[in-house]
């Protein structure tokens, strides 16, 4: 155990000195720049495809919302009619006559 934690002691230090001679060399110093400069281009592109697919999902979203909308008026307005057709179909099945509706088609007729 003693030999491995000399040799981890060593390597450290080995490697602390390189870090300090790298950090001294303008060449080192200008590939670290520019090799953080594409990692910051590439976090830049990643954010505007991260916003343009946040930004889709919200109108999908929002069109989805005015449909639910749209089909519940509807069947809501099909329910009223087909109630008001529902009382004249049975009135004319037992002979009685109709009860006159108060729908839109009778009302344009006027």
């Amino acid at each position: 155990m003693g030999w491995t934690k000399a040799l981890f002691f060593v390597g450290g230090m080995a490697a602390a000195g390189l870090a300090k001679i790298a950090s001294n060399s303008k060449t080192i110093r200008s590939a670290a720049v520019n090799a953080t400069a594409v990692v910051l281009d590439a976090n830049d592109a990643i954010q505007e495809a991260t916003q343009s697919l946040m930004d889709d999902a919200d109108d999908v979203r929002a069109e989805a919302e005015r449909q639910r909308k749209i089909d519940a008026a509807v069947a809501e307005r099909i329910a009223k009619i087909e109630e008001g057709i529902r009382e004249e179909v049975i009135a004319e099945v037992d002979g009685k006559p109709a009860k006159k509706t108060t729908s839109r088609s009778s009302r344009s007729k006027k």
